[in-house]
């Protein structure tokens, strides 16, 4: 058996323009008041009043006037189908304020149907949203029921006793005929329900029985498979003008969740966030952040965002948090030794990604292997994260640090000296030859070692019989 939640977010075009804003607010559209928040009913604020009486109402309080903006709806919509997506994969949006969640799968998954609902207020309330709840059998009786409060004994309840006793006037928004049976007399949907459907649908019409047949679940709904958004978009109002980076931390930590929890659900993994921070008159500051390792975690990604916030003070104030990731790659499953020590020791990648984002990209190199015979040529310096040659690390009798270009060695006989110090060649050799069409080269590499334990890189040149130092074994 199906069974539905609707979440009805009836404060949505107030919320999404100002979600952590303290003080009242009205939305206007087409000269009335549409929608007050809390703040704002308050103070005996309603829908439908004329924005006059509304700021009267209000006195000396501080009643904020916005226009809606049926766009930030939608993407607010958006977002939170992506977070209800971590609860079932079958949803949709419901009219322009609700979203229809399918969880006759979910519920042994998270502990029950109260779990559930424990899950969506929680994730709303941290986004800065409310919403009334209905659960029925059906989509639509779950909506209507959104209207009512219900205890968690009556949702156990048969359908028909829990809907017969609701006025008519709940169900107007869905079909025009329900208003013309009020005004015929009929003052609650069981009086509806009662009616032979043969001539209700002779008065009403053929779309109104289907309507009730839907309600009552006589007909299933076909279930909805969300397909989330190929890439992440998410924003975060501030309420309030910010200047002071420190400010920034809250919203920036509700985005990155928003952003773990997309990723942790399509098994995705990025290296790359792009953040805009927004204000008044179009100023707009976008800040990247990039990371070597995309299986980092969120902690991980907030200290280097905040990292590269002190190297980009704001020129104005801001308003409005949005965070884009469009550059995505298939989750890898991470790997560690079985024997790690537990503390706070960084990993290399770690480390490249903090200096990175703190002194700037430019400023950190890695080293890549080449396809070139010569040393001195098969290795190469590139940016951090850049794609192209492929990382290496140098065969195991060679070593990491090579000198910009080989020093002449001095020879005492067949004895070869190195600061000094009289070398011994403890391994070799390794001959490598190349540029036959050009001047030609010929070496014979060798490990060298001192009296002290040093070892270095030396190679005799054949052509020219004389020796070389090359490189500095760690």
């Amino acid at each position: 058996m199906q069974r539905w939640i609707c979440l009805r977010l009836s404060e949505l075009a107030a919320q999404c323009l100002a979600q952590h804003r303290p003080q009242a607010l009205a939305v206007i559209e087409g000269q009335r008041v549409h929608t007050v928040n809390a703040a704002a009913a308050l103070l005996g604020v309603e829908p439908g009043m004329d924005p006059a009486r509304a700021r009267a109402l209000a006195g000396d309080s501080s009643l904020q006037f916005l226009a809606r903006d049926r766009a930030a709806e939608k993407d607010a919509l958006d977002g939170l189908s992506c977070w209800a997506y971590g609860l079932t994969p079958h949803l949709y949006r419901f009219r322009e304020d609700c979203l229809m969640l399918e969880i006759s799968g979910s519920r042994r998954l998270f502990g029950g149907e109260e779990a559930i609902l424990r899950r969506c207020h929680q994730g709303l309330a941290c986004r800065g949203y409310s919403a009334e709840t209905g659960v029925a059998e059906t989509p639509l009786a779950a909506w209507v029921l959104s209207q009512v409060s219900e205890s968690r004994e009556a949702r156990d309840r048969d359908l028909y006793a829990r809907l017969a006793p609701l006025p008519l006037e709940l169900l107007a928004p869905l079909h025009d005929q329900f208003s013309a049976l009020q005004r015929s007399g009929l003052a609650q949907l069981g009086a509806v329900l009662d009616l032979p459907p043969a001539a209700l649908g002779r008065r009403c019409g053929k779309d109104f029985v289907e309507l009730l047949q839907l309600l009552r679940g006589e007909v299933l709904a076909p279930v909805v498979h969300f397909d989330p958004p190929s890439c992440f978009q998410d924003r975060y109002p501030l309420g309030y003008s910010v200047r002071n980076q420190d400010e920034l931390g809250p919203g920036l930590e509700q985005l990155l969740t928003s952003l773990e929890d997309y990723l942790r659900q399509r098994q995705l993994q990025t290296r790359l966030l792009h953040w805009q921070f927004c204000g008044l008159h179009g100023y707009r500051e976008d800040l990247e952040v990039r990371a070597s390792d995309a299986r980092i975690t969120r902690q991980e990604w907030y200290r280097l965002t905040r990292l590269r916030l002190e190297r980009q003070p704001f020129r104005e104030e801001v308003e409005l948090i949005r965070l884009c990731v469009s550059q995505l790659e298939d989750a890898h499953p991470h790997t560690s030794s079985l024997f790690r020590q537990t503390g706070s020791e960084q990993t290399p990648a770690q480390l490249v990604d903090l200096l990175s984002n703190r002194l700037g990209a430019q400023a950190v190199s890695s080293l890549r292997c080449r396809d070139a015979h010569l040393p001195e040529h098969s290795v190469a310096s590139a940016p951090v994260g850049s794609r192209g040659d492929t990382p290496g690390l140098p065969a195991a009798q060679r070593p990491f640090w090579l000198l910009p270009t080989p020093e002449p060695l001095r020879t005492d006989g067949d004895r070869l000296r190195f600061w000094g110090s009289r070398l011994t060649l403890i391994h070799g050799p390794e001959r490598i030859e190349d540029g036959w069409w050009e001047r030609g080269t010929s070496r014979d590499y060798f490990v060298a070692r001192n009296p002290e334990g040093q070892r270095f890189w030396v190679f005799h040149e054949r052509r020219e019989k004389r020796w070389f130092m090359h490189g500095l074994f760690s």
